[in-house]
């Protein structure tokens, strides 16, 4: 297990309505099997304080599970479209993620996340998302 520091420069659009920010945190990065492994958690936001953990299963597919206030796993593959439920305080939401790009380049300790996707729900699009992560050792 080795600590990082997470560098997370976002962009989510829904229509008219574009909203970006940066934001750093520090995790570890494990790797089992060749299996890549980020975990960190979240700072305390309008979310509330979330565990997340991002598993890399190969350079265009990632897993992502939060546990806290929010809870969901989403499954991020370039090119495809899939699942989830996302449980909130107010209730759960069944939505569809549809990756654009994904794209990720951790050679060892060090490296980035590129993630752009969809959020659907009842074939209706509720937000655009790009999510870089660059990840360091410390």
């Amino acid at each position: 297990m080795r600590k990082v520091e997470i560098e997370f420069v976002s962009e989510q659009q829904y229509h008219d309505d574009r909203e970006s920010s940066k934001l750093k945190t520090k995790g570890t990065l494990t790797e089992i099997d060749g299996v890549k492994t980020i975990s960190y958690t979240e700072p305390d936001t309008e979310m509330g304080k979330c565990e997340t953990i991002v598993k890399v299963i190969n350079s265009h597919f990632i897993e992502m599970s939060r546990k806290g206030v929010y809870e969901t796993t989403f499954l991020i593959e370039e090119g495809k479209t899939h699942p989830c439920i996302y449980r909130t305080p107010f209730g759960e939401m069944a939505m569809d993620i549809v990756a654009h790009r994904v794209n990720v380049q951790i050679p060892d300790v060090s490296g980035k996340i590129l993630l752009c996707y969809v959020l659907e729900s009842n074939g209706e699009i509720i937000g655009e998302n790009n999510l870089l992560m660059k990840i360091n050792e410390v």
